[in-house]
């Protein structure tokens, strides 16, 4: 963006910088500044006109920030939301290409490139943040239509988990915006999730492994349970279904040193405890439920409750 300081006056240069070098053409006409020279400005090149009603400060490349803000300028009634309004708030890993936007049923929106309008019978101001200068949903909000509106089951499920890993929300802040959007896709597979990172799970692979417990109707592990081992040290247990324990290994478990450590823990959780323990990796939770879930039954039916 070229410098702010090149443009008329001081209004306009406070404009600017609050909204990333995008106005809308009436907030131009509001400080007093003419079509005539709007028009003279756009047709020598020094600005540019990406949608209706909307302008850019400058001749250059736009950036993300400032499509964001020709998306919501030119739809005054719309915020940001779902995976865009996520990574407003920071959230990592599941940019989808496109920049989703949520506005009021019926809205007539315009349409733009790469924009994806969503409409809710029950979008309210109060769902727009107040103290974000781009108007973007709250995050609760912005995580729960995320996961509702991607087709596939597992991503709904990372988004959330993912949210509340990063520090966007919790759980307990996630559970009433969920139970508001009753018709949401995935709701009822949303709500076992919400209901894990409450119980402790740290990771998309202990929500899956307490999804396959409920498949093996079994009851649902404990979640990051501690032991004191017998050197005196917490040794923390990811699953504890009373009358046996589970670990899930990811890829790191796979270097010698990390698996000859695993083996030494988990020969110390075995003899402090008493409870015998199986052990999935990820893949496998990923890729062979079927056989998780027939381990964890028959682990239940041989060990029972301690």
């Amino acid at each position: 963006m070229p410098r702010i300081n090149a443009l008329p006056h001081d209004a306009l240069r406070i404009l600017a910088a609050d909204q990333d070098g995008v106005v809308r053409r009436k907030q131009l006409h509001d400080l007093g500044i003419s079509d005539d020279v709007v028009r003279a400005r756009l047709s020598n090149g020094r600005w540019q006109l990406p949608a209706r009603g909307v302008v850019v400060l400058h001749n250059g490349p736009t950036t993300e920030l400032q499509r964001r803000w020709i998306a919501v300028l030119a739809n005054p009634a719309a915020a940001l939301a779902g995976i865009t309004a996520a990574q407003q708030y920071g959230l990592q890993g599941f940019d989808d290409g496109q920049l989703h936007l949520l506005v009021p049923h019926r809205y007539r929106a315009q349409q733009l490139e790469g924009v994806r309008i969503h409409e809710s019978r029950r979008f309210d101001p109060s769902d727009v943040h107040p103290a974000r200068s781009i108007p973007t949903v709250r995050s609760e909000r912005a995580l729960i239509d995320a996961a509702s509106w991607t087709p596939w089951p597992r991503k709904a499920c990372a988004i959330l988990a993912a949210g509340v890993q990063q520090g966007l929300t919790t759980a307990e802040r996630l559970r009433p915006e969920l139970a508001a959007a009753s018709r949401a896709r995935h709701h009822r597979l949303l709500d076992h999730v919400l209901a894990d990172i409450q119980g402790g799970a740290d990771s998309f692979a202990e929500i899956d492994l307490g999804r396959l417990a409920r498949l093996a109707h079994i009851p649902p592990p404990r979640r990051q349970v501690f032991r004191i081992d017998r050197a005196g040290r917490r040794r923390w247990l990811d699953a504890d279904f009373d009358g046996f324990s589970a670990e899930i290994d990811g890829a790191v478990h796979l270097k010698p040193l990390t698996y000859w450590d695993d083996m030494e823990r988990q020969n110390d959780l075995i003899i402090v405890t008493g409870k015998p323990m199986l052990r999935f990796a990820t893949v496998a939770i990923r890729l062979l439920p079927e056989v998780v879930i027939a381990q964890l039954a028959a682990g239940h039916a041989r060990f029972g409750h301690a």
